[in-house]
């Protein structure tokens, strides 16, 4: 083998071997740290020695180190004893070996006569050869020599200065000697020479490199050598190895040229530093930075002192540096050699020192994390554990570390002694699952459905529970737990605040449910206990909806709801509070301000690991951006929300963030995609929240843009019903009359209409004119007196153009220039028409667009659009009378509105409907089929 910067010790040693002819003996000792190359030193130096001489050699090792005179065996069992003695030391060996066995678990530096007699015929055996020949005795990592060998040993060096013998011990940094007498009397002498091995330089590493690698010897590959092994010759050449094995490649940085060898070197250095060596590497490396002596020391159990004589051993080695580990490369190579049951007890000793020195909860949970059973959790020296890592994890939640949190709560349970406590981390658990997935999250909770059912009732357990069985649509389950909650106490105790809490949120999200459990009030809603102060946000926040929903809010509850999203940001504990406030905003027509907030919300929160809370987020957001008519923001939203969490994640809540995807998508003028997305499947159980007001609501609206006005009547009447039911009959939430309203000018029952649009008018003019003020006009107009309109319709401009929605304000506009034009008043209604275009552009309304223009052409006249006779799908054969009658028939107008329009008798409509009816193969006006898009406005 090559080595580098060992000549001059080379030399020394030969030269020792050289001496001995002159009849004198020599001792030397060949020292260093492991792996600095002391065997490979002595192999040299023997090989290449000018002079015959008769070596008797040992190598020792830990596995034979209980073996008596097992060294003493080896250095008379070679060639240089002769055939003619080997009977002899046999005999001798025999006798020795039976003495040591008499003398088994005496520990005595003295050597009694027995032992003392076999050693003398064993020197005479050297003496007689050194005769004829110079003698090498040889003893290589003596360290692991049997204590029994040693004291032979011993007595051969008391006699060897007259014989011309060369004695050579290769020992390595050790920290106690099994023999201690050994090494104090080596020490003693003054014909001893030592010969100690270092490091080696930048040089001596580039030599070892050229030699082995050639051409690839870069010198960015003795720089990172140098950086991973310190000049350590064993790690130097492993490190070779790896760059050899992976070539052609070159290595830019220590870390990319650490392989299986390597990793392997380091083990095997670490093992021939001793035992205690290689446990304090495992230590420094699981402490990672910040580790010192101190900790290191407790961690073994051992003295402060002890752990620094340890650490300069591994010092020494080149591996450990005052600051820790040399290179990140050696600390992941002690860790990936490590056996996963040593590196368990470590980290486990090492987690209660730290709980011991006061660390924070997160360092001692990292090291209780790291296998699935670190400690004996029935053992009550172990009771502290479980806090911690709840701790550790309430912290990383906080945080948005997930997975971290996930890891600490996990390790919590299994090591939770009590049912409550492990229930307690189930909640916790589900509450991290929500984050990304509600349906399993519900499924961690399992468990606790059984623990509740069997008689131990945890009020806030429960809350949690009724939470999560009504968003995955098991109503039934959560009513039961319903009926337990309400005989815990008498609402005033622990308890209270929860059950509050609860009966609040289910009388704003779940009304279905609460009002078949109470029908007068949700379940202890009024109940109070001692609260948190999440507790107290999530109650504002809840109350600030109902108020919304009852009509009763007011400007100082808006402004709390501003304060609260300014102040928090999104965690567990904020999430259902925030988003009843921005649900508040939008129902209270501040849905520039929710659209403001959810955009922070979204941007400013890291929800990597919580795509369920970006869903949510995003459903909002997607309200918000309809409700100002801002339909590509709205859409791209709403996708967001359905795609950021599957159908059976979100529940028997689909109906919020897929009612506002049909909304959109009406708007935009696509109602075959607004069609698809109803066909859907959704929980019957959506229609007992508000999720399913906003369904029913959104496939109202549908019916009524695909000719079907008496569908789209009868889903606004359901909402209305509900509304009132529930007591929540706020335009805000959802504007059912003024839509039913629509639905009934479709059918003829105009009447009616005007007096459901009164009512909501009504409704709002006792707060200052908003967005469904300024669609309540709308919508009276178009109920309204042809020369009454355009008075109604300014009104409304007025406010919309205020409140910011550009789609109901672009909807107006095209009502305006109709009104307009239907009284005659051309330049009015192009002027309208130019205003209702630029609307419609602005938001992408292109249903508008296209009753203002058809694609491709001009603005369209009568005479484009074939005389004046509008055309209904399939009604070729009409003739151009019919068809005018046949479509504002089919648009929901009387007869009598008809006649009006047309300048005819009512006689005259009904004979023309009648040939509609029969060349169209239908029997009544709502079977009528929609009319293009591309009708005169003057008719429309």
């Amino acid at each position: 083998m090559f080595l580098a910067e060992r000549s001059g010790e080379t030399s020394r040693l030969r030269q020792v071997f050289s001496e001995v002819d002159g009849g004198r003996g020599r001792i030397v000792v060949v020292g260093g740290p492991a792996g600095s190359g002391r065997t490979a030193l002595l192999k040299e130096a023997v090989d290449g020695l000018a002079v015959p001489v008769a070596l008797l050699s040992a190598h020792c090792s830990r596995a034979e180190q209980n073996l008596p005179l097992g060294v003493i065996r080896q250095l008379f069992a070679g060639p240089a004893v002769g055939a003619d003695r080997a009977r002899q030391v046999a005999d001798l060996l025999r006798r020795g070996v039976e003495e040591a066995g008499a003398a088994a678990g005496e520990e005595s530096a003295h050597m009694g006569p027995a032992d003392a007699a076999v050693a003398e015929e064993l020197w005479s055996v050297v003496v007689d050869v050194s005769a004829r020949t110079p003698v090498g005795i040889v003893v290589d990592d003596i360290r692991h020599a049997d204590a029994h060998s040693l004291k032979y040993l011993l007595y051969f060096i008391r006699r060897s200065h007259t014989v011309r013998t060369a004695m050579v011990f290769v020992e390595s940094d050790e920290m106690l000697p099994v023999y201690p007498l050994f090494q104090d009397e080596l020490h003693q002498r003054t014909d001893v020479h030592y010969i100690r091995l270092s490091l080696l330089s930048r040089a001596g590493i580039s030599a070892i490199l050229r030699e082995r690698l050639g051409h690839g010897n870069s010198s960015a590959v003795v720089d990172s050598c140098a950086e991973v092994t310190g000049g350590n010759p064993l790690l130097v050449r492993a490190f070779a190895a790896d760059v050899e094995s992976n070539a052609p490649a070159v290595p830019v940085s220590a870390g990319e040229a650490v392989g299986d060898a390597f990793r392997q070197a380091v083990t095997l250095c670490l093992r021939r530093s001793g035992a205690e060596a290689l446990e304090a590497a495992r230590v420094l490396a699981l402490l990672g930075e910040g580790a010192d002596p101190a900790l290191v020391g407790r961690t073994l159990d051992i003295g402060p002192r002890t752990a620094d004589r340890l650490l300069g051993l591994l010092r020494g080695t080149g591996l450990v540096t005052d600051d820790g580990f040399r290179h990140p490369a050696v600390r992941a190579a002690v860790l990936a050699q490590t056996p996963e049951a040593v590196r368990t007890g470590l980290e486990s000793r090492i987690a209660r020192v730290l709980y011991d020195s006061g660390a924070p909860s997160p360092v001692v949970a990292s090291y209780l994390t790291a296998a699935p059973a670190p400690f004996d959790v029935a053992d009550e020296r172990w009771t502290w554990a479980v806090p911690v890592l709840r701790d550790a994890a309430e912290l990383a939640a906080a945080e948005n570390r997930v997975p971290q949190a996930t890891a600490y709560l996990e390790q919590a349970h299994r090591a939770a002694s009590g049912g409550c406590e492990r229930a307690a981390i189930l909640v916790a658990l589900a509450r991290l699952q929500r984050r990304s997935s509600p349906r399993a999250a519900l499924r961690r909770l399992d468990p606790v459905v059984g623990h509740l059912t069997a008689g131990r009732f945890d009020a806030a357990h429960a809350a949690v529970m009724v939470r999560c069985l009504l968003q995955d649509g098991r109503h039934d389950e959560a009513r039961e737990l319903l009926r337990r909650l309400d005989g815990t106490d008498d609402g005033h105790g622990p308890a209270a605040a929860a059950k509050g809490l609860l009966g609040l949120w289910l009388a704003v999200s779940y009304p279905g449910v609460a009002r078949s459990i109470d029908p007068d009030a949700a379940p202890w809603q009024h109940a109070r206990g001692p609260e948190s102060d999440g507790d107290a946000l999530r109650r504002r926040a809840t109350r600030l909806l109902a108020a919304v929903l009852g009509g009763s809010a007011d400007e100082r509850g808006i402004h709390e709801a501003e304060q609260a999203l300014r102040i928090y940001h999104v965690t567990e504990h904020t999430l259902e509070p925030l988003t009843l406030a921005l649900s508040a905003l939008v129902y209270a027509d501040r849905a520039a301000t929710a659209s403001a907030w959810c955009a922070a919300l979204l941007a400013g929160t890291d929800l990597a690991h919580a795509p369920a809370w970006r869903a949510q987020l995003s459903s909002l957001a997607a309200q918000a951006a309809l409700r100002q008519g801002m339909l590509p923001d709205a859409e791209r939203f709403a996708s967001a929300a359905l795609s950021g969490m599957t159908a059976g994640d979100w529940g028997a809540e689909i109906g919020t963030p897929l009612a506002t995807a049909v909304l959109v998508r009406l708007a935009a003028g696509r109602p075959d995609d607004a069609g698809t997305l109803l066909q859907r499947p959704v929980p019957a159980e959506t229609h007992e929240g508000r999720a399913g007001l906003h369904y029913r609501y959104a496939r109202g609206r549908y019916c009524l843009q695909t000719a079907r006005p008496h569908a789209a009547l009868r889903d606004f009447l359901d909402c209305g019903v509900l509304v009132q039911r529930w007591r929540m009959d706020t335009p805000g939430l959802v504007p059912w009359r003024t839509a039913a309203a629509e639905a009934l000018a479709r059918i003829g029952e105009t009447t009616r209409a005007r007096r459901l649009v009164s009512e909501e008018l009504d409704t709002l003019r006792a707060a200052p004119p908003g967005r469904s003020y300024g669609v309540a006009l709308r919508t009276l107009a178009a109920v309204s007196r042809p020369e009454q309109r355009p008075e109604i319709l300014r009104q409304a401009v007025d406010v919309l153009r205020a409140s910011g929605d550009r789609y109901e304000l672009a909807r107006t506009l095209v009502d305006a220039a109709d009104a307009h034009e239907a009284l005659g008043e051309s330049k009015r209604a192009r002027y309208a028409a130019r205003r209702a275009r630029g609307a419609a552009e602005s938001c992408g309304a292109h249903g508008l667009l296209a009753r203002l223009r058809p694609p491709g052409t001009g603005p369209v006249t009568p005479a484009a659009a074939g005389g004046g006779a509008p055309v209904l799908p399939g009604g070729a054969e009409l003739s151009g009378a019919e068809s005018k009658v046949a479509a504002l028939a089919a648009l929901g107008y009387s007869n009598r509105d008809i006649g009006r329009k047309l300048h005819i008798t009512v006689s005259t409509v009904e004979q023309h409907l009648t040939r509609v009816y029969r060349k169209l193969n239908v029997s009544r006006r709502q079977d009528l089929p929609a009319p293009d898009p591309r009708l005169p406005v003057a008719l429309l």
